[in-house]
C-alpha cells in the first residue's frame, strides 16, 4: 500500500447490488498525479453487495471493511472518518459515482493552490432513472463562497451535492463534534466546513447522483423529507448553542413553509433555552399534522356490515415513512 496518500476516498455502501461496481470503477479510474487510498465500508448488505466488495479487497491501496451487523449509514460515515489520516478525504455513496476521470486532480490542485478553502465541490446531474429524466443539480457560475451574515439562499449561498465535495481533513474537528450529523449529514456538513472555511466552486458537472426513491431521503414522502431536513437544521442549530439562529431560523422555516410570523419570533427570540422549546414545538406540531395523521389515516376504507355489532373491514393504508 502506498505509504504517503495524499487524499482518502471513503465509500460507503449498503445494499446497492446494481450500482456498486460502477461507483467504484469510477473512483479506481481517477487520474491523479498523487496517490491516495480507499477505504469501503460496507454496512452488512444482504443483497450480494457484500461479494463485489471483496472481489475488490486485494487490490492495493483498497481496504475494504465488511459489517457483521448493520450499524446506520450515519454512524458507518462516523467509523469511516476516524479512519482518515490524509491531508484530504471525500464521501461516495455507492448508489452515486463521479463521471470524470480527472475530478479529485482538479479539485485537489485548487485546495492546494487556495488555503483559504475548507473544502471543493462542483456541479453534479441528477438522474431520475424512473422518468428518464437529467437536469443539473445547481446552476450557478463557478466561484468563492463564504458563510454568509445576513441569510442562506440566493446567490450567497449553494449546498452542492455530497458526491461532489473533497474537504480538508485539519477542518474536520471530529473529537469535538458532539452531534453526529454535523459531519454526516450533507446539509450540515457544508454549514460545518463554511464556519471553517470557504468553498471553492467548480461549475462543471462530474459526478452523478442517481435519484432513485429508494434511498434514505429519496425513499419517503415530501412530507418526511421537510421534516428530516427541518430537525437537522435544528440540531445542527443547537449544536452551536443557536449562534447562527439568524441564518438557521430562516433556513428552517422555509423547509416547512412557516408564516413570517413565525419565523421572526424564532429569529428575534435570544434565549436559547426558549429557542429549544420553540423549534421542538414546531417539529413535534408538524409531525403530529403531516406525519402522524397521515399514517393513521386510511386512503380508503370498506366497510361490510356482519351483523348489529361486528362488520368487516378492508383499508388501504400509505406505507409508514423510513425515519
Amino acid at each position: 500500500m502506498t505509504e504517503n496518500p495524499l487524499l482518502t476516498v471513503l465509500l460507503i455502501t449498503y445494499n446497492h447490488v446494481d450500482t456498486f461496481e460502477k461507483a467504484i470503477n469510477s473512483v479506481l479510474s481517477q487520474k491523479t498525479s498523487f496517490p491516495f487510498r480507499i477505504f469501503v465500508l460496507d454496512d452488512a448488505s444482504t443483497d450480494g453487495t457484500s461479494d463485489l466488495v471483496r472481489k475488490y479487497s486485494s487490490m492495493p491501496d483498497v481496504t475494504c471493511i465488511i459489517r457483521d451487523e448493520n450499524i446506520g449509514g450515519r454512524l458507518n460515515v462516523i467509523e469511516g472518518l476516524k479512519l482518515v489520516n490524509t491531508k484530504y478525504y471525500t464521501v461516495l455513496e455507492t448508489d452515486d459515482y463521479w463521471s470524470d476521470e480527472n475530478k479529485l486532480q482538479m479539485q485537489v490542485d485548487i485546495l492546494e493552490n487556495n488555503p483559504d478553502c475548507s473544502f471543493c465541490a462542483h456541479n453534479t446531474l441528477v438522474n431520475y432513472p424512473e422518468f428518464g429524466k437529467t437536469k443539473a443539480y445547481l446552476s450557478v457560475p463557478s466561484g468563492k463562497f463564504c458563510l454568509p451574515e445576513k441569510k442562506l439562499t440566493g446567490k450567497n449561498y449553494i449546498e452542492p451535492h455530497t458526491s461532489s465535495r473533497v474537504y480538508r481533513t485539519e477542518c474536520l474537528d471530529l473529537e469535538n463534534i458532539k452531534e453526529p450529523l454535523i459531519a454526516t449529514y450533507d446539509i450540515a456538513t457544508n454549514f460545518y466546513f463554511l464556519t471553517k472555511g470557504n468553498l471553492y466552486y467548480i461549475d462543471k458537472i462530474m459526478s452523478v447522483y442517481n435519484y432513485t426513491n429508494k434511498g434514505v431521503f429519496s425513499g419517503v414522502s415530501s412530507y418526511m423529507q421537510r421534516y428530516k431536513s427541518a430537525d437537522v437544521i435544528y440540531k445542527l442549530n443547537a449544536a452551536y448553542k443557536f449562534k447562527y439562529n439568524n441564518l438557521l431560523a430562516r433556513f428552517f422555516s422555509r423547509r416547512l413553509f412557516l408564516n413570517y410570523f413565525v419565523y421572526l419570533k424564532l429569529k428575534i427570540t435570544k434565549n436559547s433555552y426558549k429557542l429549544d422549546k420553540m423549534y421542538n414545538k414546531i417539529l413535534t406540531d408538524y409531525s403530529a399534522k403531516y406525519l402522524n395523521s397521515r399514517e393513521k389515516k386510511p386512503i380508503y376504507q370498506l366497510n361490510f356490515p356482519l351483523n348489529r355489532k361486528s362488520s368487516l373491514v378492508f383499508e388501504i393504508r400509505r406505507e409508514k415513512d423510513r425515519v
